[in-house]
């Protein structure tokens, strides 16, 4: 499985999951829509990995994050912000990882945790540490799958720390395409999920209207 695909199945059940919250439905659509994040968590540490300029992709994410922001508080879809800004203060993590050697340098990653509860980013905290779980077992076939796993239960279990729905441990089916990810790009659709990002909002919102007014 290549990464266009995978970037494919993450789009389809971030469309299905969106459905449910804006038009409504049954639970097993939002079951289905927690397999986006983590595809997409992985997709943004493949990024990083293989990235030319860290600045201008760190500058993309940012502005699509601040775009992308406007027409949700519009709509009045939720007071966190989105995604793309989950996945900018995961971009700086594995940045701060790499960038210091010691143990005690890594430890900046953690006021970026902070500041991921406190600007209320979606996923919060866990986001964070999901795309530092697949950045640590990167390079291992099975760590990769085993340390979201494993995260996973523990937000299962632990509600103290983690403010997350106990139906987000089905994400852990994200984890099955993941695992059978090739390494190949696939085909070219660099820009696609900044352009349909905010489009499905407008797609969904068309088809609640119809709904609506059909009744």
């Amino acid at each position: 499985m290549d990464l266009f695909t995978l970037k494919i199945i993450g789009i389809i059940s971030m469309f299905i999951d969106h459905y449910h919250y804006i038009i409504g439905g049954p639970e097993i659509l939002n079951i289905i829509g927690r397999v986006s994040f983590p595809i997409f968590s992985f997709v943004l540490v493949e990024g990083y990995k293989h990235t030319r300029d860290f600045r201008k992709y760190l500058l993309r994410i940012g502005i699509s994050g601040v775009l992308f922001q406007i027409p949700i508080w519009i709509l009045k879809y939720t007071e966190t912000l989105n995604i793309f800004f989950t996945l900018f203060l995961g971009l700086l993590s594995m940045y701060i990882y790499d960038k210091y050697n010691s143990y005690v340098s890594k430890i900046m990653i953690i006021p970026i945790g902070i500041a991921a509860v406190l600007l209320k980013v979606d996923y919060g905290i866990y986001g964070i540490l999901l795309i530092m779980c697949f950045y640590l077992g990167y390079d291992n076939k099975y760590m990769r799958i085993v340390f979201p796993l494993l995260l996973n239960i523990w937000v299962y279990f632990d509600s103290r720390i983690f403010d997350i729905a106990k139906i987000q441990i089905y994400s852990i089916l994200g984890l099955v395409p993941i695992f059978f990810y090739n390494g190949e790009k696939g085909k070219n659709a660099k820009y696609f999920f900044y352009i349909f990002y905010p489009l499905h909002f407008i797609l969904l919102e068309a088809v609640k209207y119809i709904i609506k007014n059909s009744k």
